[in-house]
């Protein structure tokens, strides 16, 4: 499961789909991010704001939950729905933020079942290993990039598209020099 279908969430499934994933469920607010999600190897997807991701979840899985929850919404709702969407014994890796002083809370009984919780900022990379697979899966057109992209600006444009980035009006922005 991917809670959230940004940049990150996006990366995410693709991440998910090149580990060998056979059902990657993908959540957003978005109908547009949903269906890029699709594109770069959601097999599920949902609107959250239409229904209850639990329950699409339960329904996906059999009521058993998933393997490994994905956050990168970076909301307490979110962070909630990540502990409780995890099968016994799941992966949770919380890639999403909130502010460092705003609380984040839990039914206490979810994180029960030796859940794994792990926090993740970028991935934890080893670039001498990591980059060159990465590059050659873009090569090879098993990493879609290129998709990710939502607008080209000047830089000139800069401070609007960090608005855009952080409105959700943009997935990636690339600065173009002339």
């Amino acid at each position: 499961l991917v809670i959230g279908s940004g940049a990150i969430g996006l990366s995410a499934i693709q991440g998910a789909r090149l580990a060998g994933a056979s059902t990657i469920i993908a959540t957003d607010l978005e109908d547009d991010k949903l269906v890029l999600a699709k594109r770069v190897g959601a097999t599920h997807t949902l609107n959250a704001t239409h229904e209850s991701t639990l329950d699409f979840v339960r329904g996906v899985t059999s009521g058993n939950g998933v393997d490994c929850v994905l956050e990168s919404a970076g909301s307490n709702a979110a962070f909630r729905v990540a502990v409780e969407s995890a099968r016994p014994g799941g992966d949770v890796v919380w890639l999403g933020k909130v502010g460092v002083d705003d609380e984040v809370s839990f039914r206490w009984g979810s994180l029960m079942s030796e859940k794994r919780i792990t926090r993740s900022s970028y991935g934890n990379p080893r670039p001498s290993r990591d980059f060159p697979a990465l590059a050659n899966a873009y090569l090879a057109g098993d990493l879609l990039l290129d998709e990710l992209i939502t607008q080209r600006i000047d830089l000139t444009d800069i401070n609007a598209g960090f608005d855009d980035l952080k409105n959700g009006r943009a997935i990636r922005s690339v600065i173009v020099f002339d």
